[in-house]
């Protein structure tokens, strides 16, 4: 049961949002003589919670997607759904519950609706909107979305203070974690359509009507090379700007770490023939996004370290 948890994601999930708060959030908030609310243990929380119900939507997918991993994944073949099933609402329920807890030791009970609703989108995505044409896919991006401003969320108090005290610091905040929102939303949408051009075969014979199924795999490989590179462009962009202002570490971090693994993905999209060439394309976009989410470590330790 453990091979479908997809263990490596769940990390990732954890890592990004431990970056979010640790490295990017806390800094600021703390120059500020300001406090957040949540206790690390009480944080631990809010991460375990979020952990948990990917993990359920990965179990709820397999699960609804037999057909298809029977031919796309067979060595992953699912041997027990209803065992699979039962795992499911108790990892989808602990979850919920852990997330309600977290919102409500912050003060923002209310907060749990997120969660509750997070759930429910991650098993209509497995239930009947990974067939549908690019519905899927932007369920999956937005979910990361939700990551990624989730820390925010649920120590809104704490922001709010930073907002009228120090309003600069706080437009600052607000517009760093935009920006890798839209770098999570961008470089996840692209590994969901290279995914689904690998699954071809399999989603087709499960009745999918996928992107690549219904436009075709040229359609949906030129355009994930143009969100690709979109998202290079704008790395680009900002790399210039880090020469620019003679930020060396930062300008080689980015380049090394960031924009190479995002390149050697826009060149595996550009030269892959068959189907099954998109599963490196898929590995190198998580090394791209790895290398996005640890930027904020590396920006952290470089301001205070180097």
């Amino acid at each position: 049961m453990l091979k479908h948890l997809r263990t490596p994601n769940l990390v990732m999930i954890a890592f990004l949002m431990i970056s979010i708060r640790y490295f990017l959030m806390a800094p600021i908030i703390q120059s500020n003589e300001l406090h957040l609310l949540l206790s690390h243990w009480s944080f631990a929380g809010l991460v375990l919670s979020c952990v948990l119900i990917a993990a359920g939507g990965y179990l709820i997918n397999d699960y609804y997607d037999q057909v298809a991993d029977a031919i796309n994944k067979p060595a992953k073949k699912l041997q027990s759904p209803e065992k699979a099933l039962y795992w499911y609402g108790v990892l989808s329920v602990s979850g919920i519950a852990l997330g309600a807890v977290v919102g409500w030791q912050a003060g923002l009970l209310n907060l749990a609706i997120i969660h509750i609703i997070i759930t429910f989108l991650l098993w209509k995505y497995a239930e009947s909107w990974k067939g549908v044409p690019l519905l899927g896919h932007l369920v999956v991006a937005s979910f990361l979305v939700v990551l990624v401003f989730l820390p925010l969320l649920y120590e809104y108090i704490a922001v709010s203070v930073l907002y009228r005290e120090a309003a600069a610091s706080a437009r600052y905040l607000l517009y760093a974690t935009l920006a890798y929102a839209c770098f999570a939303y961008l470089s996840t949408l692209v590994r969901e359509l290279a995914k689904a051009i690998q699954d071809t075969e399999g989603d087709l014979a499960a009745g999918y009507n996928t992107l690549p199924i219904k436009y075709g795999i040229a359609f949906t490989r030129r355009l994930a090379v143009v969100l690709q590179l979109i998202t290079i462009l704008l790395l680009i962009l900002f790399l210039v700007m880090q020469i620019q202002s003679q930020s060396w570490y930062t300008a080689a971090y980015l380049f090394m770490a960031v924009l190479l693994p995002g390149a050697l993905a826009l060149v595996g999209l550009l030269n892959s023939k068959q189907t099954s060439d998109y599963a490196s394309v898929s590995g190198r976009m998580k090394w791209f996004m790895l290398g996005g989410i640890g930027s904020m470590a590396f920006f952290y330790f470089e301001l205070m370290y180097l």
